[in-house]
């Protein structure tokens, strides 16, 4: 597992008058993204220490990810921007651009935002604010992103989003991810258990599955990415096959994918059909989170030529570039 630090900058939270809620939820979102939460810390409002903080993530314990919480806004104690660019190389102006976007969607006082963002060496850190709700907020907005620039950072990606590399002659576009978990139900209406092996079948969909034999939306398949924006709104663990995706993935914007794009997944040829789909009104998600991510960034294809899959196994696309791409 790739690895993190997650640093809440808090005068009453470091004196113990307050409990820190919003360091504990971002762990959780990483995990749900894959990451392991390597160094956790508790400190002051104070720029000295907080710097300090950032040197050792950064320079001695060179995490590729940090992430910090509180001090973004007007108060006089707020100065988490300040030590923050004291130790940044290199700005990341984007990331906090994007996340004030998304905060002005839900309130107007998200543009007193302050947070920054940067490289410093192979690490991205990253402000976010201190309430458990906003952060959890910001973090889902530039999730995806900081899955990639961080991969960018490692030099493991050259490629910008959707993850995407020019190949071969034919005029086509390729990327790689992988397969995270697959998952079924026999009967319509069960919640999808994981299963270690999945045959899938030409024209018919995953053997054993309920909702195989919909010609167009025979494999339903969603990102890790998109699970970990509604991870921190439930307190249950969301386990692989809880949007009933039959396939969970890791490293591709799957929503991004044009209808046409050809997957294979495991051994089988597939092609996607659908993005997304409306929500039946009486989704158990929808209701404990408020919101479901698969209508809008799930997607479905058919099978076109049969083989097999197992977690682990490599997701390949192929995606037809448009004549001025």
């Amino acid at each position: 597992m790739r690895k993190a630090a997650v640093i809440t900058i808090s005068d009453r939270a470091s004196r113990g008058e307050r409990q820190d809620t919003s360091g504990p939820t971002l762990c959780r979102l990483l995990e749900g993204m894959g990451w392991a939460t390597a160094h956790t810390a508790v400190i002051p409002d104070e720029p000295e220490k907080i710097q300090a903080e950032l040197l050792k993530c950064a320079d001695e314990l060179r995490l590729p990810l940090v992430l910090t919480t509180g001090g973004t806004g007007f108060s006089p104690r707020d100065v988490t921007p300040e030590a923050t660019l004291a130790v940044l190389e290199r700005e990341a102006r984007g990331i906090p651009e994007a996340m004030r976007a998304a905060s002005m969607k839900i309130t107007p006082m998200g543009c007193l935002s302050r947070a920054v963002a940067g490289i410093r060496g192979a690490t991205l850190i990253i402000n976010l604010p201190g309430s458990e709700k906003a952060a959890c907020e910001c973090f889902s907005a530039v999730s995806a992103a900081i899955q990639h620039g961080t991969e960018m950072l490692e030099g493991k990606t050259e490629d910008c989003a959707g993850r995407f590399r020019p190949e071969g002659p034919d005029g086509q576009r390729a990327g790689t991810g992988k397969i995270l978990a697959l998952c079924v139900s026999e009967r319509r209406g069960e919640q999808k258990r994981p299963v270690d092996r999945a045959v899938l079948r030409a024209h018919h969909g995953i053997v054993g599955d309920a909702h195989a034999g919909n010609w167009d939306r025979q494999v339903s398949l969603l990102g890790a990415e998109s699970v970990a924006k509604l991870q921190s709104r439930v307190q249950e663990k969301l386990l692989p096959g809880a949007f009933a995706e039959n396939v969970l993935t890791d490293g591709l914007c799957l929503y991004e994918l044009p209808v046409g794009t050809r997957l294979k997944i495991g051994t089988a040829l597939c092609e996607v059909t659908q993005i997304g789909k409306e929500c039946h009104g009486d989704c158990a998600i929808r209701k404990a989170a408020g919101d479901c991510v698969m209508p809008r960034e799930g997607i479905f294809a058919k099978v076109l030529e049969s083989g097999e899959a197992r977690p682990g196994d490599p997701l390949i696309v192929s995606v037809p570039r448009s004549g001025g791409d």
